[in-house]
């Protein structure tokens, strides 16, 4: 149901006022009467009341307005019949009244119904140069002072001249009955609010909505919360709020929200120069609180910087190793472009973790053993903290399993220098996942040696003794050690130079003979410079402790048997040879292909 606040209405307004017999119209004709927070209203129009005949014959002639007979219906009988909760709301005000049209006998009688003066209606009015009443501004013209109709005031009469329809005796003249109805007026707390149905209530307004919180700082084209304190309301009718918004310092406003909510959202456009907001609380009745305002924002017009074009992965990704993440630069309009935010998203998820601000353009990242899957996205910021959009990576799935390690007194690439004998390297193997089996291979000058099935933490040689050395030629070789568990292969790579530049060929047991061993053939298929040292030595006697060593060099070059000096074996005769070749100083190198021989 509407209402109005009676203290808020113009003059002239028009209000409704329960009567005993129905709603009737009333005007609004000047607030502060007689006193601050009193509003007088008068009846549009005049009543049928029992007439103002006063004490004389004639009632044109009767000076006496107090206790006639309008003076008593208007209080007693009309007053009765208006609305109870009207009534209580009427209250006694003093009203001027020269008795008898006399200056001399002014009285002050106090009515809560009344009836106008002559001087209240027509400005500058008088009755033989007496006023009793100031001239309400309403009636500033004629229009408003016939409009309704011939009607009684509470002046004396001077004459029986009717005043543009106003008589100085008032009301609708009845030649009949020689009466005149009023037009009864009375005052209403300015506080008071009026409803349509004519029905009256003395709510009060809200109290001022709290404090109202915006952003401290707002960029153009952004969204942000505008927010205040409940209000409170002494009837408990509180029905909303009212949100406006200026932005050019408070001179203009205008509503973005009315609703029950403590808080509201407002698009800040792009362009606007700043902000500031202002709630007031409204109840039931339409009773309005006073203002509660923000405080004025200047606003930040500032373009998010563009999205990186590009971010990059790499495509095998390890649980417990490290990768680097990078991602190309971005652009930005306003020229204030400051870094990068990198977040991660792993095992399928949807939650992102920031891992990386800053101005660089990579990153490297460490991958826990154990993820399942991981992907990286990057956005750009700048000055203001404004960022792009999201620039998202494909989801790399990650390999868990750890390499198998080799452990070796020799680093990965060592040079073990020069070798002019037989060697070997020792290593271990092994892997913290304890499952897989470990596959060694061990290739000499990328030939494979050997391959094998590794116990874990147990010493191996890589041999290269006896015939496999001999067998190799002088010059640089390449070792290489590899552990493979079935996913990944681990390797050891060594190096070595040989250089061997003399050789000792002897048979490894001897030839044991029946009877004394007397001479011996030789026969050697070789190849040697001029300048290298050449020795051929046979013994008969070679399972003694100390064997005799005697030189058949010059019988195996003349193509001679040879006879042996020594006669003798302790342990019984026995053949064994030993031929010793060594480079000259030239430093040319030479072979021996074969021995032969015979001897009895």
């Amino acid at each position: 149901m509407a209402s109005v606040l009676l203290g808020s209405t113009s003059p002239g307004r028009v209000i409704k006022i329960k009567e005993s017999d129905g709603v009737y119209d009333y005007i609004v004709l000047i607030h502060g009467y007689p006193a601050a927070g009193r509003t007088l209203v008068m009846a549009n129009n005049a009543r049928k009341g029992p007439g103002f005949n006063g004490t004389g014959t004639n009632p044109k002639n009767d000076n006496t307005y107090e206790g006639g007979t309008g003076d008593t219906w208007l209080n007693t009988e009309f007053f009765n019949g208006l609305d109870s909760a009207i009534r209580n709301q009427i209250a006694e005000v003093p009203i001027l009244q020269y008795k008898n049209g006399l200056a001399s006998n002014p009285r002050t009688l106090y009515r809560k119904v009344f009836a106008l003066s002559y001087p209240e209606v027509v400005q500058s009015a008088s009755t033989s140069g007496h006023k009793d009443g100031t001239w309400i501004p309403y009636f500033d013209s004629a229009e408003k002072r016939a409009g309704h109709g011939t009607w009684w005031t509470r002046s004396p009469n001077t004459n029986s001249t009717n005043i543009i329809g106003v008589n100085n005796r008032g009301g609708i003249y009845s030649e009949s009955t020689n009466t005149w109805n009023p037009l009864p007026a009375f005052t209403l707390p300015s506080t008071l609010y009026v409803m349509d149905n004519g029905s009256v209530t003395t709510n009060t307004a809200p109290t001022v909505p709290g404090a109202m919180t915006i952003p401290s700082s707002i960029s153009g084209g952004s969204t942000i919360t505008v927010k205040w304190g409940a209000s409170t309301d002494a009837q408990n009718n509180l029905a909303g709020y009212k949100v406006e918004r200026s932005t050019n310092g408070g001179s203009s406003w205008s509503q973005i929200y009315q609703g029950t909510a403590v808080q509201t959202t407002n698009l800040v456009a792009f362009g606007t120069a700043s902000v500031m907001y202002r709630v007031k609380a409204y109840d039931e009745e339409g009773a309005e609180s006073g203002y509660r305002t923000s405080s004025q924002v200047t606003v930040v017009n500032n373009r998010a910087p563009g999205a990186p074009p590009a971010i990059s992965v790499p495509n095998t990704v390890k649980g417990g190793a490290s990768l680097t993440v990078s991602w190309s630069a971005a652009t930005d309009s306003d020229g204030n472009l400051s870094g990068y935010i990198l977040e991660r998203c792993i095992n399928g998820g949807t939650s992102w973790t920031q891992i990386y601000k800053g101005s660089a353009l990579k990153y490297t990242d460490t991958i826990t053993k154990g993820w399942t899957k991981v992907k990286y996205r990057v956005q750009s910021y700048d000055a203001y903290n404004a960022v792009s959009a999201y620039t998202t990576s494909a989801e790399r799935t990650v390999e868990n399993n750890t390499a198998p390690t080799i452990t070796c007194s020799s680093a990965d690439g060592a040079n073990l220098g020069t070798k002019s004998s037989g060697f070997s390297v020792t290593y271990s193997v092994n892997d913290v996942d304890t499952a897989d089996p470990l596959t060694v291979t061990e290739k000499m000058d990328n030939v494979v040696k050997r391959t094998f099935t590794a116990m874990r933490g147990t010493n191996n040689s890589f041999s290269v003794t006896g015939e496999y050395f001999q067998k190799l030629l002088n010059g640089q070789h390449t070792m290489v050690i590899s552990v493979s568990d079935g996913k990944v292969t681990v390797t050891r790579t060594l190096r070595f130079t040989k250089s061997v530049t003399s050789c000792r060929i002897t048979l490894a047991n001897p030839l044991e003979a029946d009877a004394q061993i007397k001479k011996a053939v030789m026969s050697i298929t070789r190849n040697l410079p001029a300048d290298a040292e050449f020795q051929v030595l046979v013994t008969n006697n070679a399972n003694d402790p100390t064997p005799v060593w005697e030189d058949i060099t010059r019988a195996l070059e003349a193509n001679l048997n040879f006879l042996f000096t020594n006669q003798t074996a302790a342990r019984g005769f026995a053949f064994n040879f030993i031929v010793t070749a060594r480079r000259g100083p030239s430093g040319t190198g030479g072979s021996i292909s074969s021995i032969g021989g015979a001897f009895e």
